[in-house]
């Protein structure tokens, strides 16, 4: 009778083998953004956000990004960052001036 020993520990080699390997691959990978400044005027604005018109035509702003409501017909000046690679965030906006 054969021992069984050889192929145990081999066994036990591949599966820690496995273990080791570290975590998976990335998901979306590192993300590259461009970024513009836009002056922009608000023409409507709801609990969540406001609704921009810029020089490329509407866009919606949330909240989150304006850190408190504009009034319709104020005009902002926002930074525009747009992802150019990977799978991150696509449109990310910050203010930079608020019309006072």
């Amino acid at each position: 009778m054969r021992s069984s020993l050889p192929l145990a520990l081999a066994a036990l080699a591949g599966l820690a083998a496995c273990h080791d390997a570290g975590p998976g691959p990335i998901v979306g990978g590192p993300c590259s953004y461009e970024t513009t400044m836009v002056d922009a005027t608000v023409t409507d604005v709801e609990n969540d956000g406001a609704t921009f018109n810029g020089p490329e035509g509407e866009f919606w702003v949330p909240l989150d990004y304006l850190h408190t409501l504009p009034a319709v017909g104020e005009t902002l000046t926002l930074k525009h960052e747009r992802i150019t690679e990977g799978t991150c965030t696509p449109d990310i906006y910050s203010v930079v001036k608020r019309d006072d």
